[in-house]
């Protein structure tokens, strides 16, 4: 699979909180908790980090704090801090805990042009398989078209293989 494919299918329910987002920010400053539950699975030999044919699959409980405000120049700034705790099983009755945090800052200027900065992490432990993925990306794009970024973006930190491979959420 195409690295823009991966993306665009991984990814982007996590974009989805900004389209979601900006309409509300453009009309306001403020502050929001949004909260709910939130399950997983990562199929047998998807992750090179699990061992051979095991699965895991987790459920957890979501916390989304997104602090919007409108900046002297009229630009719009969205800043989404995710935290996900939860339990996990694997294929072979192991028990887990996992984490899983994402914080981004969403710039939009009146223009539309938008400005995306995101760093996000996973992590994976208990007995047997343990381990942890995560990535800071920059990318920018003019309203509508938030994704996919094409020639503007920016991977400062992350393996993307193993990213959409290990990171179900």
């Amino acid at each position: 699979m195409s690295l823009s494919r991966r993306l665009i299918f991984h990814v982007l329910p996590a974009l989805m909180l900004f389209v979601g987002v900006a309409p509300v920010a453009a009309a306001s400053t403020g502050h929001e908790v949004i909260t709910g539950s939130v399950g997983f699975t990562i199929p047998a030999d998807q992750c090179h980090l699990l061992p051979a044919g095991v699965s895991v699959s987790g459920s957890g409980e979501s916390v989304a704090i997104i602090n919007t405000r409108t900046l002297a120049d009229g630009s719009i700034e969205v800043r989404i801090n995710n935290v996900i705790k939860g339990v996990a099983t694997d294929s072979n009755g192991g028990q887990h805990k996992f984490v899983y945090e994402n914080s981004s800052t969403q710039t939009i200027l009146p223009s539309g042009f938008t400005t995306i900065s995101m760093t996000d992490i996973f992590v994976l432990s208990g007995p047997g398989p343990n381990y942890s993925v995560g990535f800071n990306w920059r990318w920018t794009f003019n309203q509508p078209n938030l994704w996919p970024p094409v020639d503007n973006w920016q991977q400062l930190h992350g393996n993307p293989d193993d990213i959409f491979a290990c990171d179900p959420l």
